[in-house]
C-alpha cells in the first residue's frame, strides 16, 4: 500500500443514538468504516473511553490521532465543547478543537458545534452536522456558495456563502412524525411506520401543505381521509410525511440546487419533495462527516 493510503486518522461521528467510525488515509480515503448502536445515551456510566477502545479493536488506534464530532461534545458527552457562533469558516473549527485526556499515545480531539440566532434572537444549534457541511465543501464539484438540507429527527437547513457556514435553521420534522405515528390516534390507523414509498400519497401530502388551513388542520386529514375510505391505511404514513416535509421545505428560501445529506432512503424522499416544489436538489455521498473531519485534521496539522 502506498504511503498516501496508509492509515493516518480515525474519524468518529458520535451522536445520540449511533456511533460511526472511519479509518482514513492521509489523502482522505475511507479505508474501513464501522457502525454501532452505541450513541452517547447508550453508553453505560459514561464509559466513552472504554466504548471507543472496544470499537477500535483491530485498528492501529494507539498510533493514530482521533478526531470526533457530534453529541460526544455535548454536556452529556465525553467533554462539553462550547458552540461557535456563525458565520464560521473551516479554519475556525480547526482552531476551536478541544483535546480529551485519554492516557493514550496519540491525541483525541472533539469538534465544536455551531450556534445561530434567528431574526427574533432565538438560538439554534447543531452538533455533528457541521462536519457533514465541511465534507460538502470539500466535494470536487462544490462552490463557495450552496444551500444544504440535512434531513433527520431535527432537520437542518443551512446557507453556505463564500465558503463559510453563514446561517441555519432546525425543523423537528422527524420527531413530530414519530410522535404522531407512535403515540397519536393517527398511528392506530396505520399498519406500522413507513412502508415502501407510496409516491402518490406522498405527492398528495406535499400539495396539501401548500393549501390554506395551516399545519395542525392539515395533519387531521391524515385521520379523516382513512375514516372516509379515501386514503388506504398503508398510505397514511407517506401522506403525513408529505404534509410535514412540504411545510418544512416551504419555511426556507432556497437559492439554487440544494445538497441533501441523509441516508439513502430519506435523501431520496427529500429530493423527491424538492422536485415536487420545483427546486433542484441532489443527494450527497454518505461519508461526508468523515470527509469533513479529515479536512479539519489536515488544516489543523494533526494528521499522522
Amino acid at each position: 500500500m502506498g504511503r498516501g493510503r496508509d492509515p493516518a486518522l480515525i474519524a468518529v461521528d458520535w451522536g445520540t443514538s449511533s456511533l460511526r467510525l472511519y479509518l482514513m488515509s492521509a489523502d482522505g480515503a475511507v479505508l474501513e468504516a464501522r457502525e454501532a448502536a452505541e450513541g452517547i445515551m447508550n453508553v453505560a456510566a459514561g464509559d466513552f473511553a472504554g466504548t471507543l477502545t472496544r470499537r477500535l479493536a483491530g485498528w492501529p488506534a494507539d498510533a493514530l490521532p482521533i478526531l470526533m464530532c457530534g453529541m460526544i461534545g455535548s454536556r452529556q458527552g465525553w467533554r462539553e465543547v462550547p458552540y461557535l457562533d456563525c458565520p464560521v469558516a473551516p479554519a475556525d473549527l480547526g482552531r476551536a478543537l478541544a483535546a480529551v485526556e485519554s492516557g493514550r499515545g496519540r491525541g483525541i480531539w472533539i469538534l465544536p458545534g455551531l450556534r445561530w440566532r434567528d431574526g427574533a434572537g432565538v438560538p439554534d444549534v447543531m452538533r455533528g452536522e457541521e462536519a457533514q457541511l465541511l465534507g460538502a465543501l470539500a466535494d470536487p464539484g462544490a462552490g463557495a456558495d450552496m444551500d444544504c438540507c440535512l434531513p433527520g429527527t431535527h432537520s437542518k437547513h443551512v446557507r453556505i456563502a463564500a465558503g463559510r457556514i453563514l446561517s441555519f435553521s432546525s425543523h423537528m420534522t422527524g420527531e413530530v412524525f414519530a410522535l404522531l405515528t407512535r403515540q397519536g390516534i393517527i398511528g392506530r390507523l396505520m399498519p406500522g411506520g413507513l412502508m415502501a414509498l407510496d409516491a402518490d400519497a406522498f405527492a398528495a401530502g406535499i400539495r396539501r401543505a401548500a393549501a390554506p388551513g395551516g399545519l395542525l388542520h392539515q395533519i387531521f386529514g391524515a385521520r379523516t381521509l382513512p375514516l372516509m375510505e379515501e386514503l388506504p391505511p398503508p398510505a397514511i404514513g407517506d401522506y403525513l410525511s408529505g404534509i410535514l416535509i412540504g411545510h418544512e421545505l416551504r419555511a426556507t428560501r432556497w437559492h439554487g440546487e440544494v445538497r441533501v445529506m441523509a441516508g439513502t432512503e430519506l435523501a431520496a424522499r427529500y429530493v423527491r419533495a424538492f422536485e415536487a416544489l420545483g427546486i433542484p436538489a441532489r443527494a450527497m455521498p454518505a461519508d461526508l462527516a468523515a470527509r469533513g473531519l479529515w479536512l479539519v485534521a489536515r488544516r489543523a496539522g494533526i494528521l499522522a
